[in-house]
């Protein structure tokens, strides 16, 4: 009894991985635009620090130039690691340019912000 439960149990995960995988093929929406990527910046950003609809539609802009070029890079390259290499300089100077609209309060929001996004990206590489 106790081995067909687990057999049983065992189809069933494999079933749904198996779904999930050829949904995940087969919905492109699980990967998301350049545009839906930087809305989404924006999004968070503005939950954070509270941003003015000024700083919403130029901080848009680079975060919308920054996804564009992520994934330019990750359509062209098969070494992944390579490309976030190439990300990292990237990153720095769209930083860079959206702290230049935030007040100093919002900036140093920010960087808390950045450094808790980088330790997550760093845990999702390992």
């Amino acid at each position: 009894m106790k081995n067909l439960k687990l057999a049983l149990f065992g189809m069933m995960a494999l079933f749904a991985t198996a779904t999930v995988a050829q949904e995940k093929q087969s919905n492109p929406g699980w990967q998301r635009t350049p545009e839906d990527q930087a809305k989404n910046t924006v999004e968070r950003l503005d939950k954070q620090l509270k941003l003015s609809q000024n700083q919403k539609d130029s901080i848009y802009v680079y975060a919308l130039d920054l996804s564009k070029k992520q994934q330019d890079l990750f359509k062209n390259t098969d070494d992944r690691k390579a490309a976030f290499e190439k990300i990292q300089p990237l990153r720095k100077t769209t930083d860079a340019k959206i702290k230049s609209f935030l007040t100093p309060e919002q900036s140093k929001s920010y960087d808390i912000l950045q450094k808790e996004m980088q330790e997550r990206r760093q845990q999702r590489q390992k």
